[in-house]
């Protein structure tokens, strides 16, 4: 892209509401596991049996009192413990365990929301197909687990470069993507420029090399809605960008065009044969 473009910032994008309550509450609970709250439960029994062990008789409520705080702290700790665990669980469920970015199925299901978001309020949203170049002759030569570092690390760098409410997503394979929010084309294309060039400044030293290897990455940018109507429009479009940069040399960022198809001419209709023909399967479209 031109380097004008590389220059325009990213738009800001208002700030997400405040959480809920409920969210709120279970973020400043002071006791954080469930051995604390059994602890504070047992020190406020002891406590209170030692007060009374001195008095001759105590009224029923006063006796069976302790063992109900008790029991309400002992069923507070185990839903602390269940709702941790259960948001723990969630969080993993959408995110890919090798770059920590968020997965393919959840990197759809957001972008099918920005969409429908920018449909419905009159703003743009893009999207930027990441790919490194030459990632499988990196591997033949340095090892799987050498272009698992170099996949972890530009994850790493794409989150530290793009905006807080941007969603970046690990499509397949060495591809990634960035889902960016109420951003333009030409934003977009900065945005991909600036993390072309800074995976291109890495070095990587790979165990078997004897020397820093770099490796660089191809863009494919598009946007909604001047490159599609859809979220899986929106996908083809970058994909079809990407592809051109692979097809104009690598390590370049290219933006989606849209290019008249020629039409073929429909062919004349066949007579029917008498012959019965063979059964062919089903064509699956992708």
């Amino acid at each position: 892209m031109s380097g004008g473009e590389a220059q325009l910032p990213l738009p800001a994008i208002p700030p997400t509401p405040p959480p809920s309550r409920s969210a709120a509450i279970s973020a400043y609970v002071p006791l954080r596991s469930a051995a604390g709250i059994f602890t504070a439960a047992a020190l406020l029994l002891a406590g209170w049996r030692f007060m009374a062990a001195g008095r001759p008789t105590l009224p029923l409520w006063a006796e069976v009192l302790p063992d109900l705080i008790l029991l309400l702290l002992a069923c507070l700790a185990l839903s602390a413990v269940f709702l941790r665990e259960l948001g723990r669980i969630a969080q993993l469920a959408i995110t890919d365990g090798l770059t920590g970015l968020f997965n393919h199925r959840h990197m759809q299901q957001r972008l099918a929301e920005e969409v429908a978001r920018a449909e419905r309020f009159g703003h743009s949203v893009s999207i930027l197909m990441v790919d490194i170049d030459r990632f499988k002759r990196f591997n033949g030569s340095y090892g799987h687990q050498a272009g698992d570092r170099v996949l972890a690390a530009i994850a790493r760098l794409i989150r530290e470069t793009i905006r807080a409410a941007d969603i970046p997503a690990r499509y397949g394979g060495e591809e990634l993507a960035v889902i960016l929010p109420q951003t333009p084309l030409a934003n977009a294309c900065g945005l991909a420029e600036r993390l072309r060039l800074a995976v291109e400044g890495l070095k990587f030293q790979p165990r078997r090399a004897a020397h820093p290897v770099r490796v660089t990455v191809s863009v494919g940018v598009a946007t909604y809605p001047d490159h599609a109507v859809s979220a899986a429009e929106l996908i083809d479009g970058a994909d079809q960008a990407l592809f051109q940069a692979k097809r104009d040399g690598r390590n370049i960022v290219r933006a989606f065009e849209r290019r008249e198809r020629r039409r073929e001419p429909t062919p004349a209709p066949e007579r029917r044969r008498q012959a019965v023909a063979l059964a062919q399967p089903p064509l699956i479209e992708v």
